[in-house]
């Protein structure tokens, strides 16, 4: 059985292997890209000095909607950290966001997503660059369904008879092929469980009928217009109507104080949203529905009553980009993913340099028989 599993492995992962490297590869950029980015543009997340109070978003939004060249703000995300600038999503264009100076109302930078290199990374992560999004996607997605297989079966032909230290340490004094063979095979001993959650988790964007079979095994209700996390495409364009912001401020003002340990309020015409940081899962928010007019809230939804879809996609995000447990889940997920990255590269060197053995044994054996 060992030795079926271990030739299962082994060609299960020689066409799939380069794939599953730049999966891993970019997966492991992205798990910090809200780091990078705060890095590399400060200015645009963060506020140098303080002034007084913040300017009421009543007075706040149309100060930065003259700012803006032909868009508007559509919603305003509040951080609990007073230096940290507004994030305002803009009506016009796809995931569009300005960052503003709640004390001075001046806009201190904007992204786009679209013309970020994250947006590369991003495609090439999950459709392999495929702007028609079809053979890339399922191309990553049975990448990613053989690579299941792969971890499991090498998981399983790891796992020694006799257990001893020599198993869990990479040996770095008995030469190159010893180093490659416990790189591919202590490191993805390690790496296993976690390279297991990112794929489990993953697919669930790449295949419909894995989706649906997740939502059934937790209860979920199935929609039949049932989103695949962050917007779909296609459906009837909406009229843009004018946002009502007089009572947005108020609604802030009640949330967060009826919120003490919110880490931020999205705030939108009609809605709102809190996370606390006290939340299970990055994407875990209490919703909130409000009045235009009278700015009185009318209908209040915490995450653990939430529709079971919803509590999914959050748990599913999350544990795929490893943001469940702080700075540490995603410190272990980009380290993992960078092993995941690595394994099909040391397992491709341990493959050519068997194969080269046996060629030359071949070679020397109908050499001496041709004598």
């Amino acid at each position: 059985m060992r030795i079926f599993l271990k030739k299962l492995h082994k060609w299960l992962s020689i066409p799939v292997g380069l794939i599953i490297t730049i999966v891993c590869l970019t997966g492991a950029i992205l798990v910090f890209q809200d780091e990078i980015l705060e890095l590399s543009n400060p200015s645009h997340y963060f506020i140098k000095e303080t002034k007084g109070n913040s300017i009421p978003l009543d007075e706040l939004i149309p100060m930065v909607n003259a700012q803006l060249d032909s868009n508007s703000v559509a919603s305003v995300q509040i951080s609990h950290d007073p230096e940290r600038t507004y994030r305002m999503t803009l009506a016009e264009g796809f995931r569009i966001t300005a960052f503003v100076n709640q004390y001075t109302g001046e806009v201190t930078g904007m992204y786009k997503f679209r013309e970020s290199p994250f947006f590369t990374i991003m495609s090439l992560h999950r459709w392999l660059m495929d702007g028609s999004r079809t053979w890339g996607k399922y191309t990553v997605g049975i990448s990613t369904l053989i690579f299941v297989f792969i971890l499991i079966t090498g998981l399983i032909v790891w796992m020694p008879r006799r257990w001893n230290r020599s198993r869990f340490k990479i040996q770095l004094k008995k030469g190159k092929k010893r180093l490659f063979y416990d790189m591919h095979n202590v490191l993805g001993a390690y790496a296993c469980l976690v390279l297991l959650i990112c794929a489990l988790t993953g697919m669930v964007w790449s295949f419909d009928w894995y989706r649906n079979g997740i939502f059934k095994l937790f209860g979920a209700e199935i929609k039949q217009e049932q989103g695949h996390g962050g917007g779909g495409r296609g459906g009837k364009k909406k009229e843009k109507e004018e946002l009502n912001i007089a009572n947005w401020q108020d609604i802030l003002n009640t949330l967060k104080t009826s919120n003490p340990d919110y880490e931020y309020v999205r705030v939108q015409d009609g809605s709102a949203a809190v996370h606390l940081k006290s939340s299970v899962t990055s994407r875990a928010t209490d919703q909130y529905k409000f009045d235009k007019r009278t700015g009185e809230i009318t209908q209040t939804t915490l995450f653990k009553d939430q529709e079971g879809t919803t509590k999914i996609w959050a748990w599913v995000y999350s544990l795929h980009v490893g943001n469940y447990w702080g700075i540490w889940s995603k410190i272990f997920t980009c380290i993992f993913s960078l092993i995941g990255a690595s394994l099909p590269l040391t397992g491709y060197y341990m493959f050519f340099v068997r194969r080269k053995k046996e060629q030359t044994v071949k070679k020397r054996k109908e050499e001496k028989s041709a004598l």
